[in-house]
């Protein structure tokens, strides 16, 4: 086991108090049996080599947590960009449920706004509320979530800047200068990353877990999807 010393754990956005740092190089995640069954299943899958080590269950303080391998535990000066993969961010049976009940969202609606007050139809306006469905189908068109895959949500470089402004980072050239930006224009990293994304393509054209499960970035898919690269640059993780 990597020996006990004092670990660090980056979060560049997503939902605050999930994760809190374990010892001898773990990091502890919030429980979710939900999580902790592809957790396992994951540990016997051909993505096995792109995602941390699972310890099982830990209780903590009078909560439960999800243990595995901390990625940053070996790095000195972590860079690390949160990235969703996939062409749309919200699972089939959300659609269903939307339009069997229909809840009507104020806050969506005010998010809607905030980025661009045209976007509301009049219905909605004169509700004040979206479908949380709706909000994450209009959020994907202004990202290049529906264009190229995926989109970036933020990143933090080893000098410490932060940049999490990507609601509408779209088109490929965009995307590319967001990159390029993250690894300060090293080549060897971005061909190191495309090696990796390969073989993650072959893992996946093979893996029994990702035939048998939809995806979504907010639920399923909680396993960081690790991109290693060499230097100071920390995993990118998505």
């Amino acid at each position: 086991m990597t020996p006990k010393k004092p670990q660090q754990w980056l979060q560049v956005v997503g939902h605050a108090g999930s994760f809190r740092v374990g010892e001898y190089g773990t990091l502890l995640k919030r429980f979710c049996e939900g999580e902790r069954e592809c957790y396992l299943k994951l540990m016997g899958d051909t993505l096995r080599p792109f995602v941390p080590a699972y310890h099982g269950v830990v209780p903590l303080d009078g909560q439960d947590y999800n243990m595995m391998d901390n990625l940053l535990t070996h790095f000195s000066t972590p860079a690390v960009m949160d990235c969703k993969m996939g062409s749309r961010t919200y699972l089939e049976n959300e659609l269903q449920i939307a339009r069997e009940r229909p809840q009507p969202r104020k806050d969506m609606y005010e998010k809607m706004v905030a980025v661009d007050p045209e976007a509301p139809t009049a219905q909605e306006r004169a509700q004040q509320a979206v479908l949380k469905t709706r909000y994450m189908q209009w959020r994907e068109t202004l990202s290049s979530t529906t264009s190229l895959g995926f989109r970036i949500e933020g990143f933090r470089k080893a000098n410490e800047e932060c940049y999490t402004n990507f609601k509408r980072t779209k088109s490929r050239a965009q995307v590319t200068e967001a990159l390029d930006n993250f690894v300060e224009s090293n080549q060897h990293v971005m061909w190191g990353y495309l090696i990796r994304l390969k073989q993650l393509r072959q893992a996946l054209e093979t893996s029994d877990f990702f035939r048998r499960h939809e995806l979504s970035p907010y639920r399923l898919w909680a396993v960081p999807c690790c991109l290693y690269t060499t230097g100071q640059a920390g995993p990118v993780s998505g």
